[in-house]
């Protein structure tokens, strides 16, 4: 057994983890996939509708480090619930581990824009705002970068903002060396610029002024441009302008940060 599956292993066996089982859970859905693995969407015993997160073999140290940070910020209603791993035998033995976590009915934030748009209102985009920031600044309280924040790794559930996917969070004591994964118009520039630079907090509050932009507009950033061209220009300076009729206390609130 691999130093991470012994790790979850002993979790679960010393009660820090609780474990389910495959065999409970039923009418399993795939309802997305990346370079991580997958996500399903599952009803578990008493008809209970949960996410459950697969990983590929190659990202099972990625799994492990998202199990971690999950475990560490799990309190806040803003943040995706964890509720466990699932493994399908009784001696937590095998490599194929699930995260149990908390289903969100509104899919990505990015698609929830591009379905509800036309009917939020600005005070609508300002509670959106805020929980996302709230959970950002949780998430550093507690030493906590996400160095991925991005419309489609945060959720929406009955209406609420969920951050999701820590994969690529680093506690904040630890060396941060691993290429970067994000989407590259939620990314820091510095980045890209400095070839040894590491995301921090900051980084972090960057991606939320992207973010705040595409709440306020229901688009991607860039997203009428050549995205393979962006880099260099977003590298110079680029960057979306305010839509008009954007209250100003809600374009201060991002055009300070990134925008």
């Amino acid at each position: 057994m691999s130093y991470n599956n012994n790790w979850i292993a002993n979790a679960i066996l010393q009660g820090h983890i609780n474990h389910y089982e495959y065999k409970d859970f039923y009418n399993v859905k795939e309802i997305g996939s990346g370079g991580f693995g997958k996500v399903y969407r599952a009803n578990w015993k008493n008809s209970h509708i949960l996410a459950l997160k697969s990983h590929n073999d190659s990202t099972a140290e990625k799994f492990v480090n998202e199990l971690k940070i999950q475990r560490r910020v799990n309190m806040h209603d803003n943040i995706i619930k964890f509720y466990g791993i699932a493994t399908d035998d009784q001696n937590y033995s095998s490599n194929k581990y699930l995260l149990v976590m908390e289903y969100a009915d509104g899919g990505t934030l990015r698609e929830y824009l591009r379905q509800n748009f036309g009917s939020l209102t600005w005070n609508n985009k300002f509670k959106m705002a805020y929980q996302l920031a709230d959970a950002v600044l949780w998430l550093h309280n507690s030493d906590v970068i996400h160095r991925d924040l991005h419309s489609n790794n945060v959720l929406i559930h009955k209406g609420v903002i969920k951050l999701a996917d820590f994969g690529l969070s680093k506690k904040i004591d630890e060396s941060i060396t691993s290429q970067q994964g994000g989407v590259i118009p939620y990314v820091d520039p510095k980045k890209f610029a400095l070839s040894r630079y590491s995301l921090d907090k900051k980084s972090d509050v960057y991606s939320i002024g992207v973010l705040l932009w595409e709440i306020s507009s229901g688009r991607p950033p860039f997203s009428n441009e050549n995205r393979f061209g962006l880099l260099e220009p977003i590298l110079r300076g680029h960057r979306e302008t305010p839509i008009p009729n954007t209250p100003k206390d809600y374009e201060k609130v991002y055009t300070g940060k990134c925008i």
